[in-house]
């Protein structure tokens, strides 16, 4: 391949890249702000193919299990299960769609009040690496990378990317359970003052 050609695919192959890189970015500032909108068709619209399947699987436990199901699950998923218990009722639990659920989950059981909405605001994403139809970058705030490291993971589907919200479950997990030890918190203790803090008895 003569040099003039050799360079001319480089560069085509970098911006490709750019470009991709580019639309990354996009759908995380159009999802973050969608959150703030409380734009559920829109969340779901920006979320991929494993959110959609987590939040199936994660009503299938809302409706099953007991208290001894409920207790084996990791901090997250009892806070977030005891909430969409407490905030939707029973009636439309039994009939809600996977998708409904995601939507009620993101806009109505969980708030958000302006200092929340100032730290989404806050938020971005660098160091952007694509493989195939995955791309993999790390978490920023106010322009720094957050630490300790928040890797953030989406998916290509259709021609369009998509934010895996199952990609910041470890971090989730990881803070509340920071949060249980510095104040000494049982898992139990934790949740009861979560929704003291934030009425969510009162929502339903």
């Amino acid at each position: 391949m003569k040099p003039k050609i050799l360079i001319l695919v480089l560069i085509c192959v970098l911006l490709g890249c750019t470009n991709e890189k580019q639309k990354v970015i996009d759908t995380y500032n159009k999802f973050n702000l969608a959150n703030i909108e409380r734009d559920g068709e829109r969340l779901f619209e920006l979320s991929d193919s494993n959110t959609h399947n987590y939040y199936k699987n994660f009503l299938t436990k809302i409706l099953k299990l007991d208290s001894v199901g409920v207790s084996k699950l990791n901090l997250t998923e009892k806070l977030n299960l005891l909430s969409a218990r407490a905030v939707i009722h029973d009636s439309i639990l039994k009939r809600i769609s996977p998708k409904d659920l995601l939507i009620k989950m993101l806009t109505e059981v969980s708030s958000m009040d302006s200092t929340q909405i100032s730290s989404i605001r806050s938020l971005g994403i660098t160091n952007i690496k694509i493989e195939n139809n995955i791309a993999n970058c790390e978490l920023t705030m106010d322009g720094k990378v957050v630490s300790p490291l928040v890797n953030l993971e989406f998916s290509k589907e259709n021609g369009k990317w998509k934010f895996d919200l199952n990609s910041l479950a470890e971090f989730t997990e990881e803070q509340l359970n920071y949060i249980c030890e510095y104040h000494g918190f049982t898992h139990l203790d934790f949740i009861e003052w979560v929704f003291d803090a934030s009425n969510i008895g009162e929502k339903r």
